[in-house]
């Protein structure tokens, strides 16, 4: 485990009656602090779990964000239990985002090795497979469930999508055909983070939708999957009217590089908008971490 380095209780402040016999909690500012901080010396997912039941919906969401960075087995029991209970839609939608966590800790992990007398030694700070394999099967049922919301659906694919296996494949292509926008949307993100080739004719397609969530959607999803056939667009998109997009565009540019991808991200480091060449400065900075060849 980690060591805790710092005294968490100055931030502690007085509790509200309704929480019951706790005598100290943290305040939602605090909670952000912990979230948004980088303190990596901390375990504060004991900390954050007590959080899971708030009585503020936004502090439940706030502590599901931090719990991203503590994918231990312990939790997966009350996220399970948020994603069925929590009346909150949003705070739902959370507790499935966080268990994609668990399903990228099982694709890290190499459950077939045969460690010999490593093997413990090798498993200690991996995910146990029937860890995984519990939020696994929780999530598959979740998609297929149609009695669940539309957004519970839609965030299970996602996170899911870790797994490059054919039956994510499916579940994606389904939800890819759906008709309700956001469900279109959760496949093509799905479709980024698996950066599997089958999808690319797909996202080179959607980086040209006329409905700008698709669109949006593409331009980030070409740079998570690092598709270099989507580089010219991208360049165009990336001088393009709207802002948002420009910038979407400049940061997926980062992401994939390739021949003269540099040379246009220094150019645009010397724009006249000041969000465009922050972006453009970041976006050489990645690209410096995968590039021998980076022109200076």
């Amino acid at each position: 485990g980690k060591v805790q380095l710092i005294d968490a209780t100055q931030w502690y402040k007085p509790l509200r009656k309704s929480l019951g016999k706790k005598n100290c909690e943290l305040s939602e500012e605090d909670i952000r602090h912990i979230v948004e901080g980088e303190d990596y010396s901390t375990d504060y997912w004991p900390v954050l779990r007590d959080y899971l039941e708030d009585e503020d919906a936004e502090v439940r969401s706030l502590a599901l964000d931090g719990l991203w960075d503590y994918p231990v087995p312990e939790l997966i029991t009350p996220l399970l239990e948020m994603v069925r209970n929590d009346p909150s839609q949003e705070v739902r939608s959370k507790a499935i985002v966080t268990l994609g966590r668990y399903i990228y800790e099982g694709t890290m992990a190499d459950y077939d090795f045969d460690w010999g007398a490593m093997e413990e030694l090798m498993r200690e700070d991996e995910l146990p497979e029937e860890d995984f394999l519990r939020v696994k099967d929780f999530l598959l049922e979740l998609v297929r469930d149609e009695g669940q919301s539309l957004d519970s659906r839609r965030f299970a694919i996602e996170a899911l999508s870790f797994l490059n296996e054919p039956a994510v494949q499916d579940l994606i292509e389904a939800a890819y055909a759906h008709p309700d926008v956001k469900m279109k949307v959760s496949a093509v993100f799905a479709m980024g983070r698996q950066g599997d080739r089958r999808w690319a004719d797909t996202l080179l397609k959607e980086l040209d939708s006329e409905v700008k969530e698709l669109q949006y959607e593409a331009v980030r999803a070409a740079g998570e999957a690092g598709l270099d056939k989507a580089v010219p667009r991208l360049k165009e998109l990336a001088l393009d009217d709207d802002k948002d997009l420009r910038l979407e565009a400049i940061w997926a540019l980062g992401r994939i590089g390739g021949e003269g991808v540099s040379e246009f991200l220094y150019d645009l480091a010397d724009d006249a908008d000041e969000e465009v060449r922050e972006m453009a400065e970041a976006a050489l900075e990645e690209l410096s971490l995968w590039s021998e060849d980076l022109v200076g």
